[in-house]
């Protein structure tokens, strides 16, 4: 692998990182070698990227050189906008995502890394674009769900919120922060399990 986007949210962006490195930042400083795109926003629903991973990976990724694409979301899909309802719904949320995923495979090798838990009781949250309340039973539904899809689509799929829902480095970092998104030790937490995960090995050695 020469070249890889990593599309998807703030989890991706790496917001709330300290070190301003985030899961990418920290997975991929023991690979000097590939070039990484961190093509994370914030706020960003599977809707939101549909319409813009193909065009802004496209720029970065050239034909004659081996590139893979990672994607995760899912947490902002389920997210209830106050005043406004569930941003995507599941069925919705489903249905982007087989998009998505059926096209990148068929462009270039891709895996998924699914959503993550959030802390309820710190709920709602003010992002100053909006108030969102998340709910962790709404995410588990979803990252499920993705789960099931990329079965299907033989998409390798990375479940982070059954690890991550009993991690304390991780669960601590959300607290001290804004409930949502982690401080550098709880990216350290994710990003170590996502290292470990055979797939990713694969995926950045074998293709």
């Amino acid at each position: 692998m020469d070249r890889i986007c990593i599309i998807g949210d703030s989890i991706t962006h790496g917001t709330g990182d300290e070190s301003m490195l985030g899961w990418p930042g920290i997975v991929f400083k023991d690979y000097p070698k590939l070039t990484i795109y961190n093509l994370g926003v914030r706020a960003d629903t599977s809707e939101l990227i549909a319409t813009r991973w193909k065009s802004e990976s496209k720029v970065r990724l050239p034909d004659k050189q081996r590139c893979g694409l990672i994607f995760s979301f899912g947490t902002n899909d389920s997210a209830d906008k106050i005043g406004e309802g569930i941003r995507v719904k599941l069925e919705d949320s489903v249905v982007n995502a087989r998009k998505i995923l059926k096209e990148a495979k068929a462009w270039l090798p891709t895996i998924m890394i699914g959503p993550i838990p959030i802390v309820n009781f710190m709920q709602p949250f003010n992002s100053g674009a909006g108030i969102y309340h998340f709910d962790n039973e709404r995410i588990v539904s979803y990252n499920n769900a993705y789960k099931a899809l990329a079965i299907e689509i033989q998409i390798p799929y990375l479940d982070i919120y059954s690890f991550l829902i009993t991690n304390e480095r991780w669960s601590d970092s959300q607290k001290s922060n804004d409930g949502i998104h982690p401080m550098h030790k709880g990216y350290q937490a994710l990003a170590t399990y996502i290292n470990s995960w055979d797939s990713f090995q694969k995926f950045i050695h074998d293709v």
